[in-house]
């Protein structure tokens, strides 16, 4: 993969000689900056105060600061059990004493900032000069830790550019297979988070290919963030955006210029962060946030979220626990959970007591059927209304239909609950039961851990599934009956034992609805 544009043949401007004038120990004493001034430190500064200085003619030089228009997104909030995970990590960073140094491989890149103010780095597959190698992966990482540094306060990712089109000296501008799994695992392992957009353009059929067989080892997360042949004037501003991306801005890659500044600005940059971190006490695992000079309090500021949460469990009484933020799954977004899935054994509990405390309250089976279903029915109600925000916008109409809705409900309500679509979706071929459709499936893992006596072989606990089926068939406007029956008898037993068949039985209203519809 490639990181760097080949250097190109001149003389350097005067700005060159300008820059390697430049010490990054000054000798003159400036005035003292806030703790919490993003910019004060690096306006005062001799390199980034000279890069400030824009040129007349093509830019040889990386870009100090995002346009004001550029603001950092709101952080995630964190989980309990991530804050928990964050408190007891950082009590032993904070324990350390020292760290292994490294030193990364030097090689030129290009910097700006979109419009969050994530730093750029771009990449251009087609003007790579030399074979693939080792020193190519590590030479992405070093260029990942100069990104880190030219991060403003309060946005701790970056924008990935990668423009694949080809030119006369490489026409396959698509990545080894082995090596884009190397590259990935590097940055989903010690860069979590790190990437906030990847725009991709000019993907010729090979690189489409190769996107496909990476694809699988993508985490979920990373592969909704990669934006493939967008408008890159929509995520980056026009006057920061390279013209070789359909940008305004005209860079010319001049090694001797471009690169020596970029180092002496990564440079400044540390040294600054560093100042700040011996300020707040020299913690390993110190604040982003405070290092880079934003608003954030040091971590040896505050008491650790860890102690904080034994002195509520000590002296509060005991109940349900709130996360130390104030916050419960009801503040988090919509679509931040739609990746996660549950433990079946929590879901195997958790269902179990249900049946049981059912149980205890009827007279019989069918009463105990009918309980599940009414606890099933609101679930249904609310999974709809979720299902369909979460689709995309071109698709996120509701079913207007009796077919739609129930490929709605076997495809995406089934893929939510159980990660898979449903076994069969038929229609009844009673022509006197034109309103009967039947949804089956072969293993509901709803009934796979429910003990059934022999005295009441008939119930079948999948009526909890039938009921949120139904929920969601009442949400839609095509109010049904839906009934569980177990099938998994006769020729089929032997391959399914478990298998279930849910009845939905649609209204006479919708029926007739239907019909008319489609006479018109």
């Amino acid at each position: 993969m490639s990181t760097a544009a080949p250097p190109v043949s001149g003389e350097a401007p005067e700005l060159e000689k300008k820059l390697e004038a430049v010490k990054l120990e000054t000798e003159k004493t400036e005035a003292p900056q806030p703790a919490n001034d993003a910019s004060g430190s690096s306006k005062g500064s001799s390199v980034a105060a000279s890069l400030r200085e824009k040129p007349a003619g093509v830019l040889k030089t990386p870009i100090v600061d995002p346009v004001e228009t550029s603001i950092p997104g709101t952080p995630t909030e964190l989980t309990p059990e991530q804050e928990e995970k964050y408190a007891a990590l950082l009590e032993i960073v904070k324990s350390w004493k020292e760290i292994p140094s490294t030193k990364g491989k030097e090689g030129p890149i290009i910097f700006g900032f979109d419009i969050e103010a994530r730093p750029c780095l771009y990449l251009n597959p087609g003007r790579q000069n030399t074979e693939p190698s080792p020193r190519q992966v590590q030479h992405l990482v070093f260029m990942v830790e100069r990104v880190v540094n030219l991060m403003v306060p309060g946005q701790e990712t970056l924008a990935l550019l990668i423009n694949f089109k080809s030119s006369k000296s490489r026409s396959n501008t698509a990545p080894g297979l082995g090596q884009g799994k190397e590259v990935l695992n590097i940055l989903q392992t010690h860069y979590p988070e790190r990437l906030g957009r990847a725009l991709i353009i000019n993907i010729p059929w090979v690189v489409t290919a190769f996107f496909k067989l990476i694809t699988p080892f993508i985490d979920p997360l990373t592969r909704q963030k990669l934006k493939f042949n967008d408008d890159m004037r929509q995520h980056v501003p026009p006057q920061q955006l390279w013209n070789e991306f359909h940008g305004d801005l005209e860079f010319e890659y001049d090694h001797e210029v471009y690169w020596p500044t970029l180092m002496k600005l990564c440079e400044e940059k540390h040294k600054e962060q560093h100042e700040r971190w011996v300020k707040g006490g020299k913690h390993y695992g110190e604040s982003e946030n405070y290092i880079k000079g934003g608003s954030a309090p040091s971590v040896g500021s505050k008491p650790p979220l860890a102690s904080q949460n034994s002195q509520t469990r000590g002296g509060a009484p005991p109940g349900l626990r709130y996360p130390s933020n104030g916050k419960t799954i009801y503040h988090r977004p919509l679509n931040r959970s739609r990746t996660q899935e549950l433990s079946q054994a929590s879901f195997a509990y958790l269902f179990g007591e249900m049946v049981s405390y059912a149980q205890k309250r009827v007279t019989g089976i069918q009463d105990l059927e009918k309980r599940l279903n009414v606890q099933g029915h609101p679930i249904g109600l609310k999974l709809l209304d979720m299902l369909l925000y979460r689709e995309p916008p071109r698709t996120q109409t509701r079913p207007l239909n009796i077919i739609a809705l129930l490929q709605f409900i076997t495809t995406v309500l089934w893929r939510h609950l159980f990660s898979r679509p449903a076994d069969a979706l038929e229609k009844s071929s009673n022509p006197e039961t034109p309103e009967e459709y039947m949804i089956s499936d072969n293993e509901p893992v709803v009934n796979q851990y429910i003990s059934v006596p022999k005295e009441m072989n008939q119930l079948n606990c999948a009526a909890f599934v039938a009921g949120i089926v139904e929920g969601v068939c009442d949400g839609a406007g095509f109010p049904a009956r839906v009934t569980a029956h177990s099938v998994g008898k006769g020729e089929e037993g032997e391959l399914w034992p478990g298998k279930t068949v849910f009845l939905v039985k649609f209204q006479p209203e919708v029926v007739e609805r239907e019909a008319y519809l489609a006479k018109n």
